[in-house]
């Protein structure tokens, strides 16, 4: 058998805004399709798509740091990180930061829901880009 296709649905998708200055947005929380046995279907493929940024709002030192939340309850009452700092940006050179991506499999403890929270380090306004968190489906 060969690798598997994966296919983006639309409702296992979310883009959300960055956040401005030291604090986090979080991604809206995606639901997982269910297994055969009633248990959450762990290791699907996922990817993290955060945007270049400019100096403006990634000034030398800032950094956006991006982790993966699950929890039971769709409105996150007590999410849980189940991978704490997967990607990072770093402003850096006067020149902001670079595009960045990154793949990852959910992990065994997840849970009914999932979304990706960024958190920015210091001032800087990035709530006008975006970052995009995907959950693909096997097909």
């Amino acid at each position: 058998m060969g690798t598997p296709a994966y296919l983006a649905d639309a409702s296992l998708k979310d883009s959300f805004a960055l956040p401005n200055g030291a604090a986090a947005t979080q991604s809206d929380g995606i639901e997982l399709p269910q297994g055969a046995n009633g248990h959450f279907v762990a290791g699907h493929e996922c990817l993290i798509e955060a945007p270049a940024m400019a100096t403006g709002v990634m000034g030398d030192g800032k950094t956006m740091i991006y982790s993966v939340e699950t929890d039971s309850d769709p409105e996150f009452g007590s999410p849980t990180v189940i991978i704490p700092e997967i990607m990072r940006q770093t402003g850096a050179g006067g020149a902001g930061c670079a595009a960045k991506s990154q793949r990852f499999r959910l992990p065994a403890n997840v849970e009914r829901y999932v979304r990706v929270k960024a958190t920015g380090s210091t001032t800087g306004n990035a709530s006008s880009a975006s970052a995009t968190f995907t959950i693909f489906a096997a097909g």
